[in-house]
């Protein structure tokens, strides 16, 4: 595996690879996530990219699948294929993974449409509650599933904390705060905006420096309590018709 320090060193070569294959279709190739921020690690960051083409039928599509194999060799994920109107059309279904990619993204080539996409609060809203309540079901299933085992709830705390990150971006949206651009920070105001307190979100978030055998059942109890409180908040903010 190809480790890429500086995704910025790949944009032209990526870029390049994709028009040579796609041509007038594309329009246009976009980078998110991590990649585009300081939070990016060599080797462990997946980067990760949008693309825009006038045609995403499987056949269009079937033309890329060489570069798919040659990108992730770079950790480099395979893109999302979108029309513009697919984009916006699907506001309404997705406005919290559109959301995520808005907060942190990079136009490398053509066209810009993250830019003017209406998100409805009332969308965002709905789309966290459901988000939030399926973590709080299946939280309790994987606690009783683990039988305790300190690293299957180690591992369970630290994917569900990073699934919720783009949920959490979601929030702050519905309170009207500006998203910052690092996950330590985002928790932070999660937990000043919603007057979580010190919550168990930013024990979680940074258990890879803490050691915390045998502690892991009152981390698990705060963690679903949080969640509860949080689902309280966001549906009691039903009934608003757009975003602050």
């Amino acid at each position: 595996m190809t480790k890429i320090k500086n995704p910025n060193d790949i944009v032209d070569r990526f870029v390049s690879d994709y028009r040579n294959i796609f041509g007038d279709q594309l329009i246009s190739v976009i980078m998110y996530g991590s990649a585009v921020t300081h939070e990016y690690k060599p080797g462990k960051s997946d980067i990760n990219v949008l693309l825009v083409l006038a045609d995403i039928s499987i056949s269009q599509i079937s033309k890329s699948l060489n570069l798919q194999k040659k990108w992730s060799r770079s950790r480099v994920a395979t893109p999302f294929f979108f029309t513009k109107q697919h984009i916006a059309d699907s506001c309404d279904t997705y406005p919290v993974e559109f959301l995520d990619m808005q907060s942190n993204y990079k136009v490398l080539y053509g066209d810009d449409p993250l830019k003017t996409l209406e998100i409805r609060h009332e969308h965002v809203r709905l789309q966290c509650e459901r988000e939030l309540r399926g973590v709080a079901i299946h939280l309790r299933r994987s606690y009783a599933e683990s039988a305790g085992n300190d690293t299957m709830l180690r591992e369970l705390l630290d994917a569900s904390i990073r699934k919720l990150m783009p949920v959490f971006k979601g929030l702050l949206a519905l309170k009207g705060r500006s998203i910052p651009k690092t996950k330590s920070d985002i928790i932070a105001l999660i937990e000043d905006t919603y007057n979580l307190g010190m919550s168990s979100f930013s024990d979680i978030y940074n258990l890879n420096t803490k050691n915390l055998k045998n502690q892991y059942d009152k981390l698990f109890e705060k963690y679903a309590h949080d969640i509860d409180a949080l689902i309280v908040d966001v549906d009691k903010l039903g009934g608003r018709e757009t975003a602050e």
